[in-house]
Parts: C-alpha cells; sequence; structure tokens
C-alpha cells in the first residue's frame, strides 16, 4: 500500500512540475529532426569511442550566432588562417577535451543570462546518436560565373601592390625544399588538383582548405563593412541559399594559354611509326568552353594533356591505368568525348531519335570518322593548330539543307485502319520541328552533316534517303516477328509515342489516341 502511495506522489510531482516548467530540459541543440546545412557530426575515433555515448550532432550556424560570428570564440589561427578544428592544432583530442570546453560556455551563457546548451547532467541532449543523413548540406561548385566574381573584384587584391590581377591572393603551388607556398604567374590551376576529398600526406584536404581560405576572406572583409560572401554554414551550402548566388551571364574567358584549336592524337606529331593509329581529331577548345561550368569538366586531375596521364596502350598509374581511348570513348563517363556527348543527346531536342538508338545498341560507325578526320601525313606536312582550324570550318559550314517541297506534307497511314479512320501524320510539319531543334546546337549541325540524314531518326534501319521504304517492309501485320522486331502496330506507337515523351511534345499528349486516329462513325 505505501508502495502505492509512492508512486502517485511521484506522479503527482511530475505532473505539477510539468505544468509550472513547461520548458524544462528543452534546452537541448537538437531540432527534432530537422534537416539542416550545418549539422557536423563530432565523431571520436574508434579507439576513443569504444563504449562510450553516441556521437554528436553539432549545428555550427546555432553556435555562430550565439558567438556573434566570431570563429576565434572555437578556432585557433595559424599562419593567418584559422584552423578547422575546435580550439586546437592537433589531430586527437580527448572526450574530456569537448567536455571542459563547450560544457564552460554554456556555463558562462547561462551565468550571464543569456540562451545556454545543456549542462553536464543532460549527456542525451547533445549525444542523441542522430544520424549524419539528417544534414542537408549541399556541395557548392565554384563555377565560372562565381570564379570570375572573385577574380574581377576590386576589393580581393594581389599578394603584392605590383599585381594588375588578383589571381595570387588563391592560387598557389608548394616547393617541397623550401616547404613554402609560392605563386606562379600563369600555371594557376583547380584547388581541388592538390587539395583532395580526404588529407594527402602533408596535403590539407579540400574542406579544410577551403574553409580556412574562404571563411577567413569573409570575415576579414565583413569586419572592415566590405561586402562579401557567407561566414554560415547555409550560406554556402544550403540549395535555396545556392539559388539566390548572384550569377554572370556571359562570363569572359578564362586566360590561361589556352589554344582556340588544337589536334588531339594518339601520338605525338614527330613520331616515325604512326602507320597504325586512329587519324588525329580537330578539337575546339574554345567552343567546349563555353558549354563547361568549369576547366574540371574535362581535366579531371590537371591542366595538362590528356595524354599526359592516359597512355597509347595500358595506361599508367598516375592516370588511374586508364588508356587514351578509353579516356575519350567510355560511355558512362562524363569526362571523356563520348560519354560526354551521350549525355547531351539525351535533352528533350535530342532524345526522341537518340532513344531508339540506344535501345538497339547500335552505332553509327560513320560519326567516328567525323571527329578522326586527320591524317598523320597531314600533320606532318601542315601547322597542327591552322590545319584544326580549317578542318573544324570546313565541318561547321558543310551543312546541306533539304528543299522544303521535298518533303511530303501528309503522310496518310491506313494499313491497320479497322475501328478508326487513317491516321493523317503531319509529316512535312514534324519534319521541319527537327530540324528547328537540330539548327539551334552546333554539336547537332556537326554531327547530322546534312538534313536528310535526319529522316534516319524515324526509318532508322533505313539507308539514307528522302524516299526511305514503308515501315511495313520490316514490320508485319500479324505481330511480332521470330527474330524480335514489333509488329507494325508496335512499331508505329513505340515509335510515336516514346517520341512525344522523350521529345516534351505538348501539342499532343502522347496518350491523346483520337488526335492520330478519329473514330469511325
Amino acid at each position: 500500500m505505501s508502495k502505492v502511495k509512492s508512486f502517485q506522489l511521484i506522479l503527482f510531482a511530475m505532473i505539477v512540475l510539468s505544468v509550472l516548467f513547461p520548458l524544462l530540459g528543452q534546452s537541448s541543440t537538437k531540432n527534432s529532426g530537422e534537416k539542416r546545412p550545418d549539422r557536423v557530426v563530432i565523431q571520436l575515433g574508434a579507439e576513443l569511442s569504444k563504449n562510450e555515448m553516441p556521437a554528436v550532432g553539432f549545428l555550427h550556424d546555432l553556435h555562430t550566432r550565439a558567438v556573434d560570428g566570431k570563429c576565434a570564440s572555437c578556432h585557433v589561427e595559424k599562419d593567418n588562417a584559422f584552423v578547422f578544428k575546435f580550439k586546437r592544432t592537433s589531430e586527437t583530442p580527448s572526450m574530456e577535451f569537448y567536455h571542459d570546453n563547450c560544457l564552460a560556455c554554456h556555463s558562462e551563457k547561462k551565468a550571464a543570462g543569456e540562451a545556454a546548451g545543456p549542462d553536464a547532467a543532460d549527456c542525451r541532449s547533445c549525444h542523441s546518436g542522430e544520424k549524419p543523413e539528417t544534414s542537408s548540406w549541399n556541395k557548392i561548385d565554384f563555377n565560372r560565373s562565381l570564379h570570375y566574381i572573385h577574380e574581377s573584384s576590386e576589393q580581393i587584391k594581389g599578394s603584392t601592390p605590383e599585381e594588375k590581377d588578383n589571381c595570387s591572393r588563391c592560387h598557389h603551388q608548394y616547393n617541397e625544399k623550401s616547404k613554402e607556398i609560392f605563386y606562379a604567374k600563369g600555371e594557376e590551376e583547380s584547388c581541388v588538383y592538390c587539395h583532395k576529398e580526404t588529407r594527402q600526406e602533408n596535403i590539407r584536404p579540400i574542406r579544410e582548405a577551403s574553409h580556412d581560405a574562404c571563411v577567413k576572406c569573409h570575415q576579414t572583409m565583413k569586419g572592415k563593412n566590405i561586402a562579401a560572401g557567407p561566414v554560415t554554414c547555409e550560406g554556402c551550402h544550403d540549395i535555396e541559399k545556392q539559388q539566390k548566388i548572384k550569377k554572370i551571364a556571359e562570363v569572359p574567358r578564362l586566360k590561361r594559354n589556352q589554344p582556340d584549336e588544337t589536334v588531339i592524337t594518339g601520338w605525338k606529331t614527330d613520331s616515325p611509326n604512326t602507320k597504325n593509329f586512329m587519324k588525329a581529331v580537330p578539337f575546339n577548345h574554345k567552343s567546349h568552353e563555353k558549354t563547361s561550368e568549369t576547366c574540371k569538366s574535362c581535366h579531371h586531375e590537371t591542366l595538362k594533356k590528356c595524354r599526359d596521364c592516359h597512355g597509347i596502350e595500358g595506361g599508367e598509374a598516375k592516370g588511374g591505368f586508364v588508356n587514351l581511348e578509353q579516356a575519350m570513348h567510355k560511355k558512362d563517363s562524363d569526362k571523356s568525348c563520348l560519354g560526354c556527348h551521350a549525355k547531351a543527346t539525351e535533352s528533350k531536342d535530342c532524345a526522341g531519335c537518340h532513344f531508339h538508338q540506344s535501345q538497339t545498341g547500335k552505332e553509327n560507325q560513320a560519326s567516328c570518322k567525323t571527329c578522326h578526320s586527320l591524317s598523320p601525313e597531314q600533320l606532318q606536312a601542315s601547322d597542327p593548330v591552322q590545319l584544326a582550324k580549317t578542318a573544324l570550318s570546313d565541318l561547321t559550314s558543310t551543312y546541306a539543307k533539304v528543299q522544303t517541297d521535298k518533303i511530303p506534307e501528309i503522310v496518310t497511314i491506313e494499313v491497320l485502319a479497322n475501328e478508326y479512320k487513317p491516321s493523317a501524320f503531319p509529316h512535312r510539319k514534324v519534319v521541319q520541328a527537327i530540324f528547328e531543334r537540330v539548327e539551334k546546337s552546333g554539336m547537332a549541325k556537326v554531327f547530322h552533316q546534312d538534313q536528310a540524314g535526319l529522316c534516319m531518326g524515324c526509318h532508322h534501319n533505313s539507308p539514307k534517303s528522302l524516299e526511305p521504304p514503308k515501315c511495313a517492309s520490316c514490320h508485319g501485320k500479324t505481330g511480332p516477328s521470330q527474330d524480335g522486331r514489333p509488329g507494325l502496330k508496335g512499331a508505329y506507337h513505340g515509335q510515336c509515342i516514346t517520341c512525344h515523351q522523350k521529345m516534351k511534345v505538348e501539342a499532343v499528349a502522347a496518350t491523346d489516341c483520337v488526335k492520330c486516329h478519329e473514330k469511325k462513325k
């Protein structure tokens, strides 16, 4: 009986406390599972955290605001930059190190009557065991537009007063002998070429290097009341905030001693034995720059020539043992020529025709000659750059058009007419719409060198002709053939409906049957 009374007293006391102090215990840094870009998981190494409390989900921006944006409250400075570690420069802190510093700050805030984090008795407020997946952190792309905003800023100065540009403020190289960084004009490269995702020997990872450099620069400017970039996690890594970053529509070309046109070969131009190599490729470097956000789109590890890392035969270790042919032709890589071109064919202007080609697995071998057009003899007899310029000019000027009156205006499809009237297909209108889409793309005009060849998008197994054979020549009425070809009805619907879907034709929905087939009365 006494136990029951004790339990009732405890329950009554809890109810009273919950009514009188409804916010008791809510000083936690948790945020009810809300996804935030500033969530940092503090996890000690396995040897330190064994049998200990779960990892801490630390909200960085919340604490930045609590110290009025003063990074020095939590981060020490070294070599005129903040160290991307909490109150230390060493690699491995102890559990007590965090407890002593974090809880001391919470106590100071609480004593000053300010909002404060939990104290030592409320362990689970920090050690909640929340998973890193609750973060909404999104990588920021330092693209051409963002680079130009920094490059053209009058507030960002070079390392010396004599410099006309400010490239030396960010770009540097490392001298192994003197153990110092230095600037080499005309040899600037992307930060990630040296600073990888993880630490490489004595080279800091990109996240640490960029936070120390970028955030410190932004903070210094803000301290001088100069407009600058963000100093919080969400300022750079929140998707909505990224979309509000100013974008320069026409970014001036970045000068890096790069050629306008060049020749890509599998051999050296002065090589004596070139008999069994593919012909060289004239490459328009300038036009590819305009369609790429950064140099890293192609030059993923260094700005050197592709051939410097990707060898002719087995490849080399520095190129990941990927040879030159694979580097240029790997379909599933957006770093390769073929892979990038294949990705472009997935756009709504191209996908209607190219989708069917990808399903059959057939490749247009003639397209190889479009790129591989310069023989070793031509290169040895002429200046390679001038030869590339001439070849590229020929490619873009030989696009042959078809006279409008050569295109049938209406094609009546009646072979399957039964319940429905014959379908009056607006052939000329559809063909001209395809022509217009190709006209918008320089790459499409290069690979489709005449409009007559575009007919093969629908007449897919026909030779290039303005009078291709009828679909019934290959597809029978009765259904699929033994070799897998669809029947005539399946061929028509598969071709037309898929094209409308892939090319996002809104005027006629792919499933709007009566638009094509008027029902008989």
